[in-house]
């Protein structure tokens, strides 16, 4: 009887044994995090995230895939990023993890070019993203989901942070409205969701705005906003970094 061993580290193809051998030294590039702006609290089992850079393959299918851009971002991360269900990330997490994708990729140096508000050039601007972007985490008596009080109808409610599989009913202000009953968890006591969707639409501004500010609580995780100033009109304003496709190839 022949008895096939198969030595370790070996796979019997000698092409394969020199690629492995040839990027046996890059095997430890991965980042492990463990703070991260909801410090994991809502995350089932959470033991840190270990982030790994693109590689070049990545990059083009990013560049040429033909999908949303958040779909895009989501198969980025579910191929660079282990420890945590992307599907369930919260937001502030979700932009931290991209940050620090793009970091390990191609370096803190993140080269772009934006245009002036005020005169319309396209400005070449570069930002160091580590000393550029402070993280805020959230406190420890923090929840999810929530309860508060509304400051005109005087009563209780309560509600949830979204989860990236649910992004596309927060991508713009009129589909965050529209949505906002799907993070509702009770108001008054019920968690009827037609009765709270009709709630909302019936409620004062500031119980509206409140409701937002504890859905989102974008006080937490990585502000993506920066001082521009234009070299050509000397305009100054704060302005978001730009996180399209190019965020993610070579600036």
């Amino acid at each position: 009887m022949t008895e096939n061993k198969q030595i370790l580290g070996k796979s019997g193809d000698p092409r394969e044994d020199a690629i492995n051998s040839l990027f046996s030294n890059t095997e430890n590039e991965s980042l492990f995090i463990e703070n991260i702006p909801s410090k994991g609290r809502f995350y089932k089992d959470f033991q840190g995230i270990e982030v790994t850079p693109l590689t070049f393959l990545d990059e083009q299918r990013i560049l040429g895939s033909r999908k949303q851009n958040a779909d895009i971002v989501s198969d980025l991360l579910e191929k660079t990023v282990k420890g945590v269900q992307i599907e369930e990330l919260l937001p502030m997490d979700k932009i931290f993890l991209l940050m620090k994708v793009r970091e390990i990729s191609y370096g803190e140096l993140y080269k772009f070019k934006i245009s002036c508000p005020n005169c319309e050039a396209d400005v070449g601007t570069e930002l160091v993203l580590s000393e550029n972007l402070n993280m805020s985490e959230v406190p420890d008596d923090l929840e999810d989901p929530r309860e508060f009080d509304l400051p005109k109808l005087g009563v209780k409610a309560k509600v949830r942070f979204p989860r990236n599989k649910e992004e596309n009913y927060i991508k713009d202000a009129e589909a965050s409205f529209k949505n906002l009953y799907k993070f509702v968890v009770e108001i008054n006591g019920s968690s009827d969701p037609v009765f709270i969707a009709k709630a909302l639409k019936r409620m004062h501004i500031m119980d509206v705005k409140k409701i937002l500010a504890e859905v989102s609580r974008s006080e937490y995780g990585i502000d993506p906003r920066f001082i521009f100033e234009c070299p050509e009109c000397s305009h100054s304003e704060t302005m978001a970094i730009p996180m399209d496709i190019s965020f993610f190839s070579v600036s």
